[in-house]
């Protein structure tokens, strides 16, 4: 699991209006009703033709929503790679390029044709949109509740893993009547299609045959060329897992990576895009190269993690105690990257696999993207803090206890339930379904921050470097409720702020506008609020995570009032990717 990051166009008090109205009723809060309406048939989308904005839009508000995003150019040191190094890095990246067109269809089937169509369509803001269709993977805006910005109608809810028209209803149906493919409908790697009046699953190794052989030809090379044994593994048994749909042999080969500069992840894994049920994994690619000092300073919090799982504030017969605590820990640079982790906002940091078998195995990785942390919190972090929290505090919002909350968030996905307490074969995720991504992104929010005060206690860290961690814990939520309350970061924080601010442990001053931290209360919230998710994915409790997010997940006035202010605050970054022309020489 892994990112975090949205906002809202440049009239952040519309797009309030919108965040509330989608809360109303929505699968998002925690309602049925979204999961079952009918998809939009695409409106023009299969038409011929120039394309329109959608209703509203103007070509002033897609300029304005480009300008949403900073545009970065991510670099790295060529110069500490060999040429056999460089072979290898441009052919990771030409996979990879596959692998992105590959999840535009996953977002939906309709997008490449869409998007050549939107190549040939002239007329005002066409140039814009041509370019916010590139950075949201499809015609629909990830940060206002995936609403179309081109006149193609509403984004199926099921992405491009399903038929369009199919509904939960009519699945559960077909289920409960043919109880042998409930395995195969539930599996992260299949779509779902009709074949007359029946529905089958389909193997992604085989709906996207083409695509993926392609793939796993460069990955082979890849894997020919590599030095690195643990490398050269990696690469072929990725390559075969991408024509099998088995990732397991795969997923331990990269959790043993060792020795290695060039620090590829490729593959099928988070389930963000299906808001149908929550379980279709999505293509991504990050392709790194790997800082072995940084990686080292932070590898001694891997001894903690016993500590940190007997610690939970839950009960002990809820605790994963047994697990292997194992997670090593890669500082990387970014040199490339595709797929869902490139749609609207970019991930900061990354902890995988998500098989529950190779995490009980192995355990888990956790990735810190150095330079776009960095890239954030100087363009985006600092300037919200200035912004939204009272002046004394924001200035003790500091680089390295920010760096060493998000990495604290990757470690906590991988200590908690894993399956419910008393049913061994029923995973977290398949329990709580489509409510799940939000309840799992804002878990590892306070567990980390959790996390840090019990390593305060043990001496890691002194009681200054704690605070700013609270502080800094704040003002990112501000930054990731931006993202929209669709986006499972976006709601998990939401949910946080208004707990929080329940308990007094945020605090409105209503003369100035401003938000601050009672560092006194803080503590005992945040301990609270990690026991109240942990026990609701103990007990795999669907109602009540609904529940849960029904009450929690409104906007309050301060906080629409502050979300304004952030204006000229760029959502994200826009990134570009300078190996693009040093492979030109390779």
């Amino acid at each position: 699991m892994k990112r975090c990051l949205r906002t809202s166009l440049r009239t952040p008090l519309a797009t309030i209006a919108v965040l509330a109205l989608a809360l109303s009723g929505s699968a998002c809060a925690g309602g049925e009703t979204s999961r079952d309406q009918e998809p939009a048939d695409g409106g023009t989308a299969g038409g011929d033709g120039d394309l329109t904005l959608a209703g509203g839009i103007t070509p002033a508000d897609m300029e304005a929503r480009l300008e949403q995003f900073a545009p970065v150019t991510l670099t790295f040191d060529a110069s500490t790679l060999d040429d056999g190094q460089r072979k290898v890095l441009r052919k990771l990246v030409e996979a990879s390029v596959i692998l992105d067109g590959l999840f535009l269809r996953q977002v939906w089937e309709g997008n490449p044709g869409l998007r050549e169509r939107l190549q040939a369509s002239h007329g005002e803001g066409m140039d814009a949109a041509r370019q916010y269709f590139d950075i949201m993977y499809g015609p629909w805006d990830r940060l206002l509740e995936e609403e179309p910005f081109l006149d193609v109608g509403e984004k199926p809810l099921g992405a491009g893993y399903y038929e369009e028209d199919l509904t939960v209803t009519e699945i559960e149906a077909w289920l409960e009547e043919h109880p042998d493919d409930a395995e195969s409908f539930g599996s992260y790697f299949t779509v779902i299609r009709r074949d007359g009046d029946a529905l089958v699953a389909v193997p992604y190794s085989e709906y996207y045959r083409t695509e993926l052989e392609a793939a796993a030809t460069l990955l082979r090379e890849a894997a020919e060329l590599a030095e690195n044994e643990s490398l050269g593994r990696y690469l072929s048994t990725r390559a075969d897992a991408l024509l099998s749909d088995d990732y397991f042999d795969s997923d331990v080969a990269w959790m043993r990576l060792e020795d290695h500069l060039i620090d590829p992840t490729i593959g099928p894994y988070e389930v963000y895009e299906d808001r149908l049920f929550g379980y279709k994994a999505a293509f991504e690619s990050f392709i790194t190269i790997r800082d072995p000092a940084q990686s080292a300073r932070l590898a001694e919090l891997e001894g903690y993690m016993p500590d940190l799982e007997a610690a939970l504030p839950i009960p002990d017969e809820h605790k994963n105690l047994d697990r292997a605590f194992k997670a090593p820990i890669s500082v990387v640079t970014e040199v490339y990257a595709a797929g869902d982790t490139r749609a609207g906002v970019q991930t900061l940091a990354f902890n995988l696999p998500n098989d529950p078998r190779v995490r009980e195995q192995e355990g888990s990785k956790k990735v810190m993207l150095n330079n776009i942390v960095e890239a954030k919190f100087d363009k985006i972090l600092k300037p919200i803090g200035r912004a939204v929290m009272a002046p004394e505090q924001a200035e003790e919002i500091t680089f390295d206890p920010y760096f060493t909350r998000i990495l604290m968030h990757e470690l906590a996905h991988a200590i908690g339930p894993d399956y419910v307490t008393g049913q061994p074969d029923l995973t977290v995720n398949r329990a709580l379904r489509d409510r799940y991504s939000a309840l799992e992104e804002a878990k590892a929010d306070v567990v980390g921050t959790h996390g840090i005060g019990v390593l305060a206690e043990r001496g890691v860290y002194d009681v200054d470097f704690l605070r700013q961690v609270y502080l800094s814990h704040a003002a990112d939520m501000f930054r990731c409720i931006r993202f929209g309350v669709s986006e499972a970061h976006g709601q998990g924080c939401l949910m946080q702020f208004n707990y929080l601010s329940e308990r007094g442990a945020i605090v409105h001053d209503q003369t100035a506008g401003t938000f601050s931290v009672d560092l006194d209360v803080m503590p005992g919230a945040i301990s609270s609020l990690a026991g109240e998710f942990l026990m609701l994915q103990a007990t795999g409790d669907y109602e009540g995570v609904g529940e849960f997010m029904n009450r929690y997940t409104n906007i309050p006035k301060p906080l629409s009032d502050a979300i304004a202010r952030l204006e000229s605050v760029p959502v994200d970054i826009l990134p570009s990717y300078a190996i693009q022309e040093m492979m030109v020489d390779w």
